[in-house]
């Protein structure tokens, strides 16, 4: 298996995000704005394509990215779903998408069908079975996380270089595909890998698009505002519709304080959106800048 400088960064980029994911909830020790449904997809996907550490050697630079990969989202769920205080601030009505139903059946269904296709009855073969499904699996798992940004339209912004690295990770994958099916003799294209490659790396482009919008923005701000007291500059000057107020109000960290919190009785009668960022400035010791998208 040929080792090349686009897998390499494509590699490296994917090993920087969990490292940022894992950075954010230590930071923050709170599981807002990652969807966790997101990590259980990447799991069933690394478990299902890996199982060849069992029978195949390839080299120990292969051996090891993906026993990382397996140990490091296993440890992510298991830091939201059953760690304290990341288990009581996860907010499971911020990440609603039903994985199982409309992810991993959907998958299974098409892998099943392309599978027997290409291989028929006689020639199925389990291994290739589940590669097929995990890359299908793959295209589509990012989608509970984009829904969860969505929802809290909130972004600390070590999340979002999670996303920008795992967006650069895929994309990075596919120029690699192309390259070794160039120069690799027994490499051939598999326009599947591309179609679905090509598909997750569209799934982030909206996002991609909007932060970028917000970062200007941000940087913008930043010039203007040098002389600021505080330094946070937590949000940007955008209103909250009465829906995205809604949602945001449903995080507990986010919750508008009261008069019995220590803070002025003004607070209770301000704006939902002012409350909002009051709270976030008192939280700054834990949290990064956070973008509105």
């Amino acid at each position: 298996m040929g080792l090349n400088i686009f897998r390499l960064c494509g590699d490296m980029s994917h090993v920087l995000a969990t490292i940022l994911l894992l950075k954010q909830l230590m930071k923050a020790q709170n599981a807002r704005g990652i969807s966790i449904k997101t990590q259980e997809l990447y799991f069933l996907v690394f478990i299902t394509r890996y199982l060849d550490l069992f029978t195949t050697f390839y080299s120990v630079y292969n051996s090891t990215m993906k026993i990382f990969y397996i140990t490091i989202t296993a440890y992510t769920i298991y830091m939201v779903k059953y760690q304290e205080p990341y288990k009581s601030m996860y907010n499971r009505d911020q990440d609603p998408i039903q994985h199982f139903k409309f992810a991993v059946a959907p998958c299974i269904t098409v892998a099943v069908f392309a599978h027997l296709i290409g291989s028929g009855f006689s020639d199925f073969n389990l291994m290739e079975f589940l590669w097929h499904f995990s890359i299908y699996l793959e295209s589509i798992a990012i989608f509970p996380q984009l829904v969860t940004l969505r929802r809290y339209r909130l972004v600390e912004n070590l999340t979002g270089k999670f996303m920008f690295f795992l967006g650069s990770y895929r994309f990075l994958y596919i120029i690699n595909w192309i390259y070794r099916a160039h120069t690799e003799p027994h490499y051939r294209h598999h326009y599947v890998v591309y179609f679905c490659g090509v598909l997750q790396t569209v799934l982030y482009a909206d996002f991609f698009y909007q932060y970028y919008k917000v970062w200007c923005c941000h940087s913008k701000r930043d010039d203007d505002d040098d002389d600021s007291d505080d330094g946070t500059r937590l949000l940007f000057e955008q209103e909250l519709s009465s829906k995205d107020i809604h949602s945001v109000s449903a995080d507990p960290l986010l919750q508008p304080t009261t008069a019995s919190d220590g803070i002025d009785e003004t607070a209770r009668t301000s704006s939902p959106s002012a409350a909002q960022k009051r709270k976030l400035a008192q939280n700054d010791d834990k949290n990064q800048d956070i973008l509105m998208v």
